[in-house]
């Protein structure tokens, strides 16, 4: 086996975060872009599951899909406009930022967060 050299000194990579931002866009930090390699794509399909609440991402390059949002890439994470989504499911973004673990379904290819388990409530 052949060693790999870390070159990621000093970098905030941590676990795979979304921020629903009170602006109405979510934003993924850099943990979830590097884990799930999310700069390879440039636009988004918003999945909601109401019975359960959760939000799915499914990410693409697709820009015919229908619902395709375009992404915006920082070297901090990516982020994308949602508000007429967060609107239309009632999910709460006034005044605060909240923030989620994001999960990756392998099975149907889409990240996953549950809108009823925050990991924060500031501001607000």
């Amino acid at each position: 086996m052949a060693f790999k050299v870390f070159t990621g000194a000093g970098k905030r990579i941590g676990k795979p975060v979304v921020s629903i931002w009170s602006r109405g866009q979510i934003g993924l930090n850099q943990g979830a872009m590097k884990r799930y390699k999310l700069e390879n794509y440039n636009y988004v399909i918003l999945l909601f599951d109401e019975e359960t609440r959760r939000v799915g991402l499914e990410f693409t390059n697709d820009d015919n899909r229908e619902g395709a949002v375009k992404i915006t890439k920082r070297a901090t994470g990516i982020s994308f406009s949602a508000n007429a989504f967060l609107n239309a499911y009632g999910i709460d973004h006034d005044n605060k930022t909240i923030k989620y673990m994001l999960e990756h379904d392998i099975v149907n290819n889409i990240h996953i967060f549950d809108t009823g388990k925050p990991i924060n409530k500031k501001g607000g």
